[in-house]
């Protein structure tokens, strides 16, 4: 039961990152993120993965403040990041130490990402955005194979990172003309 809901609630997820990736302005972005992250939060949430779970819902705070600063065409304070990197480091060790008392060391791939998705999340330029998420994303992707995630959830994140790439080709590269 729980792993149909995980896998419905990761297909959500993906159509909706998926479909951040070609919008053109960094609002819509950031919408349609937030929208996924909280379809990829409830996967997280039926897979039993508490602690991606907990780190998406730092980054749906995440992307919901940097949302605001866009929609006001404002860019956020450095502060912002490291706030939500200093969030999803004391989640880590508050989940996996103080309550599970485990310390997986793949869940440094999930930490790192993340992080490295709350500074991303400030830049305003959609092509640095863009072009940057391929990291986090790829180690996502990582992390999912290695913590043997549901197939789906590998898949939609490697989804995304195809989003990304074609994205990047559709708005970036220079075409050739035949």
């Amino acid at each position: 039961m729980f792993e149909k809901l995980a896998l419905i609630s990761s297909f959500i997820a993906m159509a909706l990152v998926a479909t951040s990736y070609f919008v053109k302005k960094k609002e819509l972005y950031l919408a349609f993120q937030f929208l996924g992250i909280i379809f990829l939060i409830l996967s997280q949430f039926f897979s039993f993965e508490y602690f991606a779970a907990v780190g998406l819902t730092i980054a749906l705070i995440r992307t919901f403040t940097f949302y605001i600063y866009e929609k006001n065409n404002k860019t956020a304070s450095i502060i912002w990041p490291i706030i939500f990197a200093s969030a999803s480091i004391i989640s880590y060790l508050i989940i996996n130490l103080w309550i599970l008392k485990t310390l997986k060391p793949v869940d440094f791939l999930c930490l790192v990402s993340l992080i490295l998705y709350a500074f991303i999340f400030r830049i305003r330029n959609l092509k640095i955005v863009r072009y940057s998420m391929i990291i986090p994303t790829s180690m996502s992707i990582i992390y999912y194979i290695l913590i043997s995630a549901p197939i789906f959830t590998i898949f939609s994140y490697s989804f995304e990172l195809i989003a990304d790439v074609v994205s990047i080709f559709k708005y970036h590269l220079p075409r050739r003309k035949i």
